[in-house]
């Protein structure tokens, strides 16, 4: 009789322990879960900012360059050099 109640006891104990435990392990699931989103959504963050990183690196190689350097002064600052004359083509609007 011990033997059925030690036994009846270990299953009841057991039985329970399972169902104390689900939320816990539910719970870590989506834990788990949330942070390999948060991964993922930080590797391709990390990606985007890596080819911006690139890309400035490359202008930065360009702005070390006299040609682009020229070119920057006279397309965005307007610039130009001594003794040059500047000729602007401004096209009238098309009426209808």
């Amino acid at each position: 009789m011990k033997r059925i109640n030690g036994f009846f006891l270990f299953i009841v104990l057991g039985i329970l322990g399972v169902f104390l435990y689900i939320p816990r392990i539910y719970q870590g699931y989506r834990t788990l879960h949330r942070l390999q989103d948060e991964l993922k959504a930080t590797t391709i963050e990390s990606e985007k900012l890596h080819c911006e990183m690139e890309d400035l690196s490359l202008q930065l190689d360009n702005f070390n360059n006299l040609y682009y350097i020229e070119k920057f002064a006279r397309d965005k600052l307007g610039m130009k050099k001594k003794n040059e004359t500047i000729y602007r083509v401004i096209y009238e609007e098309e009426q209808d």
